[in-house]
């Protein structure tokens, strides 16, 4: 490099890109012998993350020889210098804020290993698997027919070695598996690191336990109650609980808008991709009646979906939480809803009693073994780790009510839906939730004759 260019400092900075993409960058890399289906599935899995509103871009090794590197061979040499183009450009889109897939046979592992250096801990390899004899009998471009005569010189697998990954992030198997399992696994795996989650539960559930200790400090030593305009009851232990968590969400996640029950309502969320709702006392009822069915919910919501739940339950020192795609646990055990199918176990709102609950219960009575009673976003829990199977709220909630819940829920494999049977959203601009909801351990439970 000329010892006399000096690198110009930017003044946007990473986080700022990622925040206005609303994604983490990333550069995934596709290797494999020509036929193995890696321009395929890179292709297909740029079109879904599209599809899911990320900006992604796809470099493939022979769209690139049309251009930027369309004056290299194929000796090992220019070879060598197409990977390191394609990779210095790849890190120049991943700067950029980009999901970049590279689509490129990369033969040797020392190519792949100096693209992995460049571009840094962002940096996913992905072998996608198939033995020389299937690629031959593919030969999508001809290539291999025209390599076995002699017209091509330098084909990796005939005349040129292809060196099989050490270490991948993900192997690909194109000859035993379809190439939508391979494109699920690779759009999955990409959507699993856009968040990091081992931050967020690091951060989270310390705030949660902190949040639940401060709320245990009031109740032991009395409280007044003050009432809002909508006549519902607030507490001092609310408010301390809703100080401590929104202190960590700004100090921490200063990017990630915030939908709290007790703070001021800032609409400029609903700009954001993600955002934070939180109910710091779920069951302040409960808490005024000294019951401890009261909770400190959290939850992170992606495109109005839940992602992220974390329930404490201060009086018993039980920690419940979730993440998308990774299951659901009570205090560091999985948990899971229960299978039964008959002898249901309904659970009730301790403090929301609704003649149209009275009624339900009354039309499925023969289905329904036992009832049960609990307050907050216990009822949920509940289900989740299958100490009941049905729970029907009708009437309104909030948004803060139950996002935190529906994460732990459905991770623990219960069906959560809005009464009207449509999936529930969040980070709406009116937070009402006006079409009740119900909770299933299994979809077949569905009460008959709903209200």
């Amino acid at each position: 490099m000329n010892t006399n260019i000096v690198w110009h400092q930017n003044n946007v900075s990473h986080a700022e890109r990622r925040h206005l993409l609303g994604q983490k960058p990333m550069v995934v890399w596709f290797t494999g012998l020509s036929g193995s289906g890696k321009s395929t599935i890179a292709a297909e899995v740029e079109r879904r993350l599209i599809n899911a509103g990320y900006a992604a871009y796809l470099l493939d090794g022979d769209n690139v020889r049309h251009g930027l590197n369309n004056n290299l061979g194929f000796d090992e040499k220019d070879r060598t210098e197409n990977i390191r183009r394609i990779y210095e450009t790849a890190k120049l889109f991943s700067d950029s804020g980009m999901i970049v897939l590279v689509s490129a046979i990369s033969p040797l592992r020392k190519m792949r290993g100096d693209a992995r250096n460049c571009i840094g801990g962002d940096f996913v390899e992905i072998y996608v698997e198939a033995d020389l004899q299937t690629c031959i009998a593919r030969d999508p471009k001809g290539l291999y027919k025209r390599a076995l005569n002699g017209e091509i010189k330098n084909f990796t697998g005939i005349n040129a070695p292809y060196e099989i990954p050490e270490n991948p992030e993900i192997i690909l198997d194109t000859v035993n598996y379809p190439l939508d399992y391979s494109v699920d696994l690779v759009y999955n795996y990409i959507l699993n690191t856009q968040i990091d989650y081992n931050k967020l539960f690091e951060i989270l559930l310390p705030a949660a336990i902190k949040a639940g200790e401060a709320i245990m400090d009031i109740y032991n030593r009395g409280f007044s109650v003050e009432y809002k305009d909508d006549k519902s009851p607030l507490t001092e232990a609310d408010k301390a609980s809703n100080a401590i968590i929104c202190e960590e969400l700004q100090k921490h996640f200063p990017y990630y808008s915030v939908l709290t029950e007790e703070s001021a309502d800032d609409i400029s969320r609903l700009r954001e991709r993600y955002c934070f709702i939180v109910d710091p006392l779920d069951g302040t009822k409960e808490f005024i009646k000294r019951n401890g069915e009261f909770t400190v919910n959290i939850a992170l919501v992606f495109d109005g979906e839940p992602i992220l739940g974390i329930i404490y339950v201060p009086c018993t020192d039980t920690l419940y939480y979730a993440r998308k795609n990774g299951g659901a646990y009570k205090n560091g055990v999985k948990i899971h809803v229960s299978d039964r199918t008959d002898d249901l176990i309904l659970v009730e709102s301790r403090s929301h009693g609704d003649s149209r609950g009275a009624e339900l219960v009354e039309k499925n009575k023969s289905r329904i073994a036992d009832i049960i009673s609990a307050g907050s976003s216990l009822k949920g829990c509940l289900i989740a780790e299958g100490e009941a199977d049905v729970y029907y709220r009708f009437g309104y909630t909030m948004e803060w009510d139950t996002a935190a819940m529906q994460c732990i829920c459905e991770e623990a494999g219960a069906i959560f839906m809005q009464g009207d049977d449509t999936p529930m959203f969040y980070n709406r601009r009116n937070s009402l939730n006006e079409k009740g909801f119900y909770i299933l351990n299994r979809i077949e439970n569905k009460l008959h004759g709903t209200p």
